[in-house]
């Protein structure tokens, strides 16, 4: 029995802390330092959400970190300062609960900041506990491996019993304070044993807690292969064969089934860009709607595919529609029609896009997206709700 079948339709909408609401006046250029969103920006938003037709709320990761979107973790013990405090998270997951609004929380498990002290302690000079807890190649050298290649984020030993509970236990600490589900950060970076063992003992705390991951190889190179977990050695052979056949996205998330609750759908996003660069638009589109139909049918019926648009390391979906209004509303009407869990990234209702494209190697280009709201803006005139 699906237990968690209330999120089968759900309406996420997508946020980052920092930038979604915080004490500016006036939002400030996008840059890569905290601009001052907090979880109490947040609360006081919650009506705003709710009134544009979301049913859920994913935020970004609240642990204290060295950036400000969250993914540089320091400390899994504590909420980041910037973002507020254990009360305010409380009182946003009451609050929220009380609206009827679900909270997804973005989880880490991959990797952390190299300044974090669980990492500190490992190293040789730092009298080396816990040393199995990451990886060092070289014996007897502090030199590790990183989070395909950021030379600053040192992966984590998820093979490692002692590390699975540490993980295990800092998520269960979030779903005993009502957290409704989990998106998990980079999941091919971690083994499918984990994964298993994660779901489980979430579902053991409630058994309509979901847990579904970002599952994604774009700009993955084979050179990076040993730090990817595939479930058959046919999926690792296609994959370190991608520079002379093609990748399939499809297949790589249909591996996590009996894994994950779910994956965030990339393989829906390609399949609706592939139509809009080729011209071929989406109302009214057939050949369009037999993709999608083939798509789905390659995964069980109760495996979540989390459908959406844009995220915030992908280029603003308007940008990919040369800023057409129209064609981004046809892949809202679209995409709200179908019966399956779809996520809306943060400032889309103001028609946020970008000028160029993020994937273009610039250092920091994805700041490009991650705008701060501005409030002084009325949402624009899309249609948001299921469209009857």
């Amino acid at each position: 029995m699906d237990n968690a079948k209330w999120f089968d339709n759900i309406r996420i909408y997508h946020l980052l802390i920092d930038r979604f609401n915080g004490g500016w006046q006036t939002p400030p250029a996008s840059e890569n330092v905290f601009c001052g969103g907090t979880l109490r920006g947040v609360t006081e938003k919650l009506d705003y959400i709710r009134d544009l037709g979301f049913t859920a709320i994913m935020l970004s990761p609240i642990f204290r970190t060295a950036n400000y979107h969250g993914y540089h973790t320091l400390d899994f013990e504590d909420v980041d300062p910037h973002f507020g405090t254990w009360d305010d998270y409380h009182q946003l997951l009451d609050q929220a609960h009380a609206k009827g609004l679900r909270i997804i929380c973005d989880f880490v498990p991959n990797h952390c900041w190299y300044q974090a002290p669980v990492f500190r302690e490992s190293l040789i000079v730092n009298g080396g506990k816990h040393r199995d807890w990451f990886f060092f190649p070289k014996e007897n050298c502090d030199e590790f491996v990183s989070f395909l290649g950021f030379g600053d984020l040192p992966k984590f030993n998820l093979t490692n019993p002692e590390v699975v509970q540490f993980m295990i236990n800092k998520a269960e600490l979030l779903a005993r304070m009502g957290v409704d589900a989990f998106r998990i950060d980079h999941a091919l970076g971690q083994p499918h044993s984990f994964l298993k063992s994660l779901r489980k003992s979430l579902q053991a705390i409630r058994s309509d807690i979901v847990v579904f991951g970002e599952v994604w190889a774009q700009g993955i190179g084979p050179q990076l292969a040993g730090q990817l977990y595939f479930k058959t050695q046919s999926r690792l052979d296609e994959f370190m064969e991608q520079e002379t056949r093609p990748f399939s996205q499809d297949s790589l998330q249909a591996d996590y089934v009996g894994t994950l609750d779910g994956v965030l759908d990339f393989a829906y996003r390609d399949i609706l860009l592939e139509e809009i660069r080729a011209g071929r638009g989406i109302r009214g589109n057939k050949t369009l709607r037999g993709k999608i139909a083939d798509h789905f049918a390659s995964y069980p019926e109760d495996f979540k595919l989390v459908l959406f648009l844009d995220n915030h390391d992908t280029d603003r979906f308007l940008f990919d529609c040369n800023n057409d209004v129209s064609l981004l509303q046809e892949a809202l009407d679209l995409t709200m029609e179908l019966p399956r869990p779809f996520s809306f990234l943060y400032g889309t209702e103001q028609l946020m896009t970008i000028s160029s494209t993020i994937f273009n190697a610039e250092p920091y280009a994805d700041l490009r997206v991650r705008n701060c709201m501005d409030w002084t803006r009325q949402p624009s005139a899309l249609k948001l709700h299921k469209q009857d």
